[in-house]
């Protein structure tokens, strides 16, 4: 199975991961995503007065967690590829592996 995510879910997915690793709820959360070719994909994030920067593992941890969470996807199984569409922005594929 592949699921694809755009922008605005891959920012959802931020939101989880932040508000679970910082106590908080995802409503309380902003998140500004980055694309730099030579340095790949991060996040920075703000909770309250909390100024967080996301890696690129941070950002698929959350894809996987907000998958874990909300829809009963195991992590392990989950392969997620982010890629940056020029029109579309910061997208992610993610392909559930079965064995």
């Amino acid at each position: 199975m592949n699921l694809h995510f755009n922008e605005q879910d891959v920012i959802d997915s931020c939101c989880v991961f932040v508000a679970r690793r910082y106590n908080g709820n995802p409503e309380q959360v902003d998140v500004d995503l980055q694309h730099n070719p030579s340095f790949g994909f991060s996040a920075d994030a703000r909770k309250g007065f909390q100024n967080i920067h996301l890696s690129q593992q941070d950002i698929i941890d959350g894809i996987a967690m907000y998958l874990a969470e909300y829809h009963n996807f195991i992590p392990d199984r989950l392969r997620v590829d982010l890629q940056f569409n020029p029109q579309t922005g910061i997208e992610a594929n993610v392909m559930v592996v079965y064995d």
